[in-house]
């Protein structure tokens, strides 16, 4: 019997997982199901799984195919084999890595294969050094391949420009049974095409008369060397049902579709087909990627059918979408791996976060290592909701991570990046593991560090004393106070004590205090800002005590203009205290008259 025009009473003959027992057809899930002419149903069971086939004819003869539904995921452990297949033609999108994190959480949480497959058939695209891009940011994710293009593996190539004789191979086994043909139709034939089919307000599908041509037409077109392209033949009624393991049931109608091409006039093949090549001889068990990719499953599915390939269960994750709930792009800013690791993101804080897009395990907790992702991940539980990049929760979740980093990691990342950027002249030493956690607070990425040992370092004691914030600092008789400062500076007390580190400091700062008759802010306040320039800052002992230890060395970049302790208080000796004031006094004129 002819379904559309597939011939169809060797259909299981050609399924290699298909056999009979006791007159019922035992199909092994993940499979296809026909809805084609009647005959009993057929049932598999195989541990929990319940999984049913029907073949029957309708009255129009429509071909209907399904894969495995969503309570199918129980799959054996070791039969489990997915992929991530990137296009080297740019960098790692961070919904590309996301893919990525969900087929490799998937594989172990399964104890499964990883696979990585480079997808470079856009040979004017496709570059080694993205390729190798692609590989180090996925690398840096810790997301590590069990088999692809570098490591190998029993499945290989791994890339799709060296699978071009498979693909030649298999396109010819469809010539030779008859679901493809040859299409020797010109462009202007194709476009002429679509402009009748708009006109009509039709689907644009193909309508040319090489579906049903002659030998003798087909051969005549050969000896001329016309050119031509492979095309599928799509049935002419009938639908594709797909149960997806995120988004449910999904139906396409086949008369939207109309024959399609295979392979490209050049020899080329296209993406829908070397996709489904690759997938079924790689025995890919699922198929975990973008929902942008939704629409390929009907003609994948087709081909699985055709070439009696097994079908793998389909999951597609919704996009990652910007703020304006568009999709996520360039316009809106970092977009890709590359561009966060440059701009300081640690690698297990961007696995976390795009983890949680589209994903929980049902618990308010928001922080999970890989190894936890691991051990809680289902694929069950992956929303199929569009999720909205947040850059402002990511970096605060950065942050997280990065005082959660063991002091020792936390001081050799910072450290290292003082003195890349030229702050520092030493990358480790008790300067740098006190400044680190001096200043871990005030760091979510790790280029914060660089802005925040700055403006430690710095001495901007002219600002602050015009801005209007100091006024009641010099209102508070902050000129008695710089001499008091200078004559425990002058008698070598100050340094004295400073040297015997933050004891020796709780010790002055209790005794100077009694001298002058201040406690509390009026204490600590005018000492900050005379000390260290600034209204604002972290803890005022520290501060003090880690200035005098980086004064006494010579570990700050020449470019920073750091001014030592010593430094400083010689400058108050040339204050014009009296010009503050009448800044001050000037400023309110100035507020008064707006």
């Amino acid at each position: 019997m002819q379904v559309g025009s597939i011939q169809m009473p060797t259909l299981l003959d050609r399924l290699p997982w298909a056999r009979f027992r006791g007159g019922f057809a035992e199909v092994a899930p993940p499979c296809l199901r026909q809805s084609l002419p009647l005959t009993p149903s057929f049932v598999h069971r195989r541990k929990n799984i319940n999984f049913v086939c029907r073949f029957r004819v309708s009255s129009t003869r429509c071909l209907s195919i399904v894969s495995a539904s969503r309570s199918s995921v129980n799959e054996e452990e070791n039969a489990v084999r997915v992929r991530f297949a990137p296009s080297p033609t740019g960098n790692l999108h961070v919904g590309g890595a996301r893919t990525a994190l969900f087929n490799y959480l998937f594989a172990r949480s399964k104890g499964g294969k990883f696979v990585l497959r480079i997808e470079d058939t856009d040979l004017e695209r496709s570059t080694k050094e993205s390729e190798e891009a692609v590989l180090q940011d996925l690398s840096w994710l810790g997301l590590h391949w069990d088999e692809g293009p570098d490591v190998g593996g029993d499945y290989g190539p791994y890339r799709q420009s060296e699978r071009n004789a498979l693909y030649k191979k298999y396109a010819e086994d469809l010539i030779n049974s008859g679901h493809a043909y040859r299409c020797f139709c010109s462009n202007e034939e194709l476009e002429k095409m679509k402009e009748i089919a708009k006109l009509k307000q039709l689907p644009p599908v193909y309508t040319g008369k090489w579906a049903s041509a002659t030998d003798e037409e087909v051969q005549e077109e050969l000896r001329k060397g016309t050119p031509f392209t492979y095309r599928f033949r799509v049935p002419k009624e009938g639908s594709l049902k797909i149960n997806d393991l995120i988004r449910g049931e999904v139906i396409w109608n086949f008369d939207t579709l109309g024959d399609f091409v295979i392979m490209r006039s050049n020899g080329q093949p296209v993406y829908n087909f070397c996709v489904t090549v690759d997938d079924a001889t790689m025995a890919i068990s699922h198929v975990i990627r973008a929902e942008e990719h939704l629409p390929n499953t009907l003609r994948q599915a087709l081909i699985y059918k055709a070439l009696g390939f097994r079908m793998p269960y389909f999951a597609h994750v919704s996009l990652i979408l910007a703020p304006d709930k568009s999709k996520l792009s360039k316009r809106h800013g970092a977009t890709s791996v590359g561009q966060f690791k440059e701009m300081g993101y640690l690698p297990q804080a961007m696995i976390n976060y795009l983890a949680l897009l589209g994903w929980g395990d049902g618990t308010e907790n928001e922080f999970f290592t890989l190894e936890q992702l691991v051990e809680k991940f289902s694929i069950e539980r992956v929303n199929k909701s569009g999720a909205v990049f947040d850059s402002t929760k990511f970096r605060w979740m950065n942050g997280q991570h990065l005082r959660l980093l063991p002091p020792e990691e936390l001081t050799k990342l910072l450290g290292h990046h003082w003195m890349r950027t030229g702050i520092l002249k030493e990358s480790e030493g008790l300067f740098v593991e006190e400044a680190v956690q001096l200043l871990k607070d005030a760091v979510d990425l790790i280029t914060d560090s660089e802005k925040a040992l700055s403006n430690f370092l710095s001495y901007p004691l002219h600002e602050t004393l015009s801005s209007s914030e100091a006024k009641p600092i010099l209102e508070d008789s902050i000129s008695v106070f710089a001499d008091s400062l200078l004559a425990a500076y002058d008698s070598g007390e100050l340094f004295d004590a400073l040297d015997q580190g933050k004891s020796g400091w709780q010790k002055w700062v209790k005794s100077f205090g009694k001298l002058a008759k201040r406690k509390g802010k009026s204490l600590f306040m005018p000492l900050r800002v005379l000390l260290t320039g600034k209204l604002h800052g972290p803890d005022i002992g520290v501060s003090v005590v880690l200035l005098r230890t980086v004064g006494t060395g010579d570990i700050v970049g020449s470019q920073v203009g750091f001014v030592t302790l010593e430094e400083r208080l010689k400058l108050l000796r040339e204050v014009d205290w009296q010009s503050f004031n009448n800044n001050q006094t000037a400023l309110e004129s100035v507020a008064v008259s707006h």
